[in-house]
């Protein structure tokens, strides 16, 4: 097992997963503290999270030791994340579109009773292939 706190970004470490049997070779890309694991990129499974218990400086210690699973529980984690965040204000919210919308004072009546142009319908015209083209003849046909 390693030691978070002696890691830097760049080490090289094994790591055991529940992908493969025998431990991956993997550099530390970041290292996250608050879940007590590290962040790893292997050349075969590319960027995956890694706790603490199963990553091993040695070769020899990751293939004796066992891989370590943890239970979380989301649904604790939710509630604790949610009753620590503040509540956000509404200052920022617009009252024009999400407010009650204002009355117009202009009911559009005046401007529906105009006189407006009506488009003539116009008639379309047909168009038809020549009859002057031949027809292709198949190729590999017998003629008789």
């Amino acid at each position: 097992m390693i030691d978070i706190k002696e890691m830097a970004v760049g080490d090289c470490i094994y790591a055991n997963m529940t992908i493969q049997s025998a431990p991956i070779f993997c550099e530390i890309v970041k290292i996250l503290d608050k879940e007590n694991a590290v962040e790893v990129f292997t050349n075969m499974w590319g960027i995956r999270v890694v706790i603490a218990e199963n990553a091993y400086l040695e070769e020899k210690k990751a293939k004796k030791s066992k891989i370590v699973r943890h239970t979380h529980n989301y649904k604790q984690w939710a509630k604790e994340y949610l009753s620590d965040e503040k509540t956000e204000t509404d200052n920022r919210i617009n009252p024009i579109h999400n407010g009650e919308p204002e009355n117009c004072k202009d009911s559009g009546d005046s401007k529906a009773n105009g006189n407006l142009q009506k488009s003539s319908k116009r008639k379309q015209k047909v168009v038809r292939k020549s009859s002057t083209k031949k027809r292709k003849s198949k190729r590999n046909r017998k003629s008789s």
